[in-house]
């Protein structure tokens, strides 16, 4: 799950006590630009308490590659022992969203919620890791096609109506998934041109449309469905949570909500000409760091540092398709270029050249026929760059593959257990 956390317990940690007698406390990762400066999670008020009957605490993370596959099989890959095994048969889907615990796999018409079985809390200034049984929570039901926008408290989810439906804001509490509930806090009406619903530290942001059809405001919504004020953002998308807050790409820059909380909403403008091209992918980061990544075109990298308030621009010499802050102590940032190759930056240097990570030629292919579809997940040393079947595990810093791992061809993936 999210690392550090700055809002009330997040989806995956909900089943153990806010603080425990004894815990060591190393403070920041090693290796990171500094520490956080989150607040723990376990002054907050809300935290739930003891790990449920089943569930065993960890030295290290479970992490896996979780992957649904057409025909609904959701098979998991442990990356420290690399077994695989199914862990759950869902009606088929066209897309998952993960959040570190939870999958979601989105269909017209609904979107079933897995648990993956395996989470990370986080104090602060020091961290847990729990496993325990993987299982299907339940369906969220709707008209039409579903957006999906996991949170820290609550899950945001738009269906946009379909064809004759109609459009519908759902925001979803988390804390009931821990214990196999799906716990509805509000569903209203929706526009279904504007399919955005992002969580915050109370309520959520539902995104509303100008007459021109194209979203231009977030409207507060609260846990209990009440409208309250509205925000500019002209074309908001790519939402995702940082250690700073919760950020939502707006056409001119992005809005920060920091620690979640609309009052405390901050703008962080595009500088000079960068506003006039917009982002062509999602921002993307590790889990608890402030900076995140997107492309800005083929040939650059755009980056939002939230805790120093600014958009930094790396100029590239070849196509890219996808990219992910690391943001550790060299600010590196990972991409996959169109010809296959990955490509590693370290943003400190400013506009630096990429050193090119050594590749058999299977990979380059599968990455090259995989394209945009590609997925980059971040960790603290290791990213884990998922396609066409294969997981390659690459270290930033020595930019090399320093593993291979196999998952279904045909399967959509999210990494689980942080």
């Amino acid at each position: 799950m999210r690392l550090p956390r700055f809002l009330l317990p997040a989806v995956a940690l909900l089943t153990v006590v806010p603080a425990f007698a004894g815990c060591a406390a190393p403070g920041p990762e090693v290796g990171d630009r500094g520490a956080t400066g989150a607040t723990s999670s376990s002054t907050m008020p809300g935290s739930d308490a003891v790990p449920r009957d089943g569930v065993r605490e960890l030295a290290e993370p479970a992490l896996q590659i979780t992957s649904l596959t057409p025909d609904g099989t959701v098979v998991q890959l442990d990356l420290a022992s690399e077994e695989s095994a199914e862990i759950a048969r869902i009606a088929p889907a066209e897309r998952v969203v993960g959040d570190g615990r939870y999958l979601f796999a989105l269909r017209p018409g609904s979107v079933t919620v897995v648990d993956s079985g395996a989470w990370t809390w986080n104090h602060g200034d020091h961290v847990h890791y729990y496993r325990g049984e993987a299982r299907v929570v339940g369906d969220v039901s709707g008209d039409g096609w579903p957006t999906v926008v996991p949170g820290e408290r609550s899950i945001g989810i738009h269906f946009d109506g379909g064809a004759e439906g109609v459009s519908e804001a759902v925001l979803v509490k988390a804390a009931p998934l821990a214990d196999g509930e799906i716990v509805e806090l509000f569903r209203i009406g929706a526009e279904a041109h504007a399919p955005l619903v992002v969580p915050l530290a109370y309520g959520a942001w539902v995104a509303e449309s100008a007459a021109t059809g194209q979203t231009a405001t977030l409207r507060e919504v609260g846990e209990d469905g009440r409208r309250g004020e509205e925000t500019a953002c002209r074309g908001a998308r790519s939402p995702i949570v940082t250690v700073v807050g919760v950020v939502v790409e707006c056409h001119d820059g992005a809005l920060l909500a920091v620690d979640g909380r609309p009052a405390r909403a901050e703008r962080i403008p595009l500088p000079g000409d960068a506003a006039s091209q917009a982002s062509t992918s999602s921002l993307a980061g590790r889990e608890g760091r402030p900076t995140v990544a997107a492309l800005a075109g083929e040939h650059a990298i755009r980056l939002l540092d939230t805790r120093d308030r600014q958009w930094r621009h790396l100029a590239v010499d070849a196509p890219l398709v996808a990219v992910t802050a690391v943001d550790d102590r060299d600010g590196h940032v990972v991409a996959v270029a169109a010809d296959g190759a990955v490509r590693v930056f370290a943003d400190e240097a400013g506009s630096p050249v990429p050193v090119e990570v050594a590749l058999d030629g299977e990979d380059a292919v599968l990455l090259a026929r995989a394209g945009s579809v590609v997925a980059l997940f971040p960790e603290q040393h290791t990213t884990y760059v998922v396609a066409g079947g294969r997981v390659l595990a690459i270290d930033p810093a020595a930019a090399r593959v320093e593993h291979r791992y196999s998952v279904p061809a045909d399967g959509a993936a999210v990494l689980s257990g942080r």
